[in-house]
């Protein structure tokens, strides 16, 4: 598996609102998307600082501009007001699955 991990600055504000239409607009066609395997997404609110981690099978599937959703990602964040300022791929080499309820 692998991770493409993407960091964002902006204020919270612009990050909520870039969330709802990920939620409502993004995630349905990522789910479509060939080799998508998940996705996580940290905020610092703070620092006004934004990490988003998508998983894939392959990491072809994580670096195809085209089919990873590369091109949604950079409109979705120009629309909102936030600025990516990092974007970085992994290999996935350890993973434990935690329920939400877990980490609350």
């Amino acid at each position: 598996m692998f991770a493409r991990v993407t960091t964002f600055e902006g204020p919270p504000e612009q990050v909520d609102a870039a969330m709802a239409i990920f939620r409502e607009e993004v995630i349905p066609w990522l789910k479509d998307a060939t080799g998508f395997r998940g996705w996580i997404v940290l905020v610092d609110r703070k620092r006004e600082r934004t990490v988003g981690l998508t998983f894939w099978a392959t990491e072809e599937a994580m670096t195809d501009e085209d089919t990873s959703g590369a091109v949604l990602r950079d409109d979705l964040a120009a629309s909102v007001g936030i600025e990516m300022t990092s974007l970085d791929f992994f290999e996935v080499v350890a993973v434990e699955a935690l329920s939400l309820d877990e980490i609350a």
